[in-house]
């Protein structure tokens, strides 16, 4: 029955469609607002007939290179692309959000993908009306927004949080030498797309750069562990989390030192704290330079 009356709602408004569209300057309009203007009438045109018809909520990705060109998906691509792209959206969406393939078409390679998101069923749902929106659909506007960012090369701080994920992306799709687009199908009828090129992703790798930021800190503490590699660990204080540092020597050094598990030290150490283009902390290191608070003698040989 469905089948049928769906067929008639396209009948009927198969003349209201075209004279909608030839009423259009269609040559002014992009792929995506024409698709996107298409999926909204027919949706109201279906809706006529049916209140609580849905349009469907899809992401397409299309993998481009000689690795995607012959319409077949390694495995390898699969299972490295997928998991910082569902990473990506979560960390958009603030939420966990899981990804379902379902479906693999050619023309390149291309991914048909949505989200698996538990569905709440309210007691009082019969009296409410459609909602065309989803967590997923803002969280996957946002990643698109920012892989149009990355390709215009412009600051992309505002999507902090995302960059991880398209980091992940971009680390897959060079193992693999691809490039990729993306069109987000939303259940209001609206469609985006975007499209990650070499320069998008040489921009994002570009993120990954760091520069070294040296300072000088102050470090009081008992002495947990000595290592012959060179590497004092300190704890700060008696509370479990309370600070601890591993602070580095030279190992030579280290056994002038003469030091003892459980001694109390104070020493002035070099900070060398690497950060990103985005100013995130990489990694941070402290360097022994000297004791501090008169307890120069306790090192002397």
């Amino acid at each position: 029955m469905s089948t049928t009356w769906r067929q008639r709602a396209v009948e009927r408004n198969r003349v209201a469609n075209a004279r909608f569209f030839s009423d259009q300057d269609s040559a002014a309009l992009s792929e995506d607002a024409y698709d996107e203007a298409l999926r909204r009438h027919w949706l109201e045109a279906v809706r006529y007939y049916d209140p609580a018809a849905q349009l469907h909520e899809e992401l397409v990705v299309r993998l481009r290179g000689e690795a995607a060109d012959r319409g077949a998906l390694d495995f390898r691509i699969g299972d490295a692309l997928l998991k910082p792209l569902r990473e990506g959206v979560s960390a958009s969406a603030r939420k966990d959000v899981e990804l379902e393939l379902t479906g693999i078409s050619s023309g390149s390679t291309v991914l048909h993908v949505r989200a698996s998101v538990p569905e709440i069923v309210s007691e009082n749902d019969e009296n409410l009306g459609v909602v065309d929106s989803s967590i997923t659909d803002p969280a996957m506007r946002d990643f698109l927004k920012l892989i149009d960012a990355v390709e215009k090369e412009q600051d992309v701080r505002r999507w902090e949080r995302v960059v991880p994920g398209l980091d992940g992306v971009v680390e897959a799709l060079d193992k693999f030498d691809l490039s990729m687009d993306m069109r987000w199908f939303s259940l209001d009828g609206t469609v985006r797309s975007s499209h990650l090129s070499r320069r998008g992703k040489e921009y994002v790798r570009g993120l990954r750069n760091t520069e070294v930021q040296k300072s000088r800190k102050g470090i009081t503490g008992r002495i947990t562990e000595l290592r012959e590699s060179g590497v004092i660990k300190i704890k700060t204080g008696v509370s479990k989390t309370s600070p601890a540092y591993e602070v580095r020597v030279e190992p030579e050094g280290l056994f002038g030192m003469h030091l003892e598990l459980g001694v109390t030290v104070s020493f002035v150490v070099e900070v060398l704290r690497k950060t990103d283009k985005l100013g995130r902390t990489r990694s941070t290191e402290y360097r022994f330079l000297r004791a501090s608070d008169g307890q120069e003698s306790l090192f002397d040989q």
